[in-house]
């Protein structure tokens, strides 16, 4: 089951943030985030639901873009929990997560994914995601 990530879902949520990062982040400050995220109008946070417990997770950030001239959806965090890849609960929360943003009247779906994700890649053009661009960082 698919449904809307609430409060009580925060710690399973970072475990599997934490899990995909293969970095365990202040719990503190992800929690104080993980409220503002999904109090917010811009984000919707969803999680699958498997007997009970939280397997999956993706996070969208809905915003106008100027050089679209149009809303965009856009994937911030997807994940699956380790035991639970490949049996498609990634590709149902990517659907859901699209239909969720059509109804909020988006334009297109973007995700931006770390080189070293080799897998991340091919799950998303399994799903149609297309690389069209590339995307640039900077610590400060």
């Amino acid at each position: 089951m698919i449904r809307a990530g609430t409060v009580d879902d925060c710690f399973e949520v970072y475990s599997i943030i934490c899990e995909i990062e293969d970095y365990a982040l202040s719990y503190d400050i992800f929690k104080r985030l993980y409220k503002k995220i999904i109090a917010s109008d811009s984000y919707k946070v969803l999680v699958y639901v498997d007997d009970k417990q939280i397997v999956g997770v993706i996070t969208l950030r809905l915003e106008w873009q100027l050089h679209h001239c149009a809303k965009i959806a856009e994937i911030i965090e997807c994940a699956v929990k380790k035991g639970y890849r490949s049996g498609g609960k990634g590709s149902l929360l990517f659907e859901f997560a699209c239909k969720l943003a059509k109804n909020q009247n988006c334009f297109q779906v973007e995700v931006a994914s770390n080189c070293k994700r080799i897998r991340a890649h091919k799950f998303y053009k399994k799903l149609g995601i297309n690389k069209t661009h590339y995307k640039f960082c900077k610590p400060i």
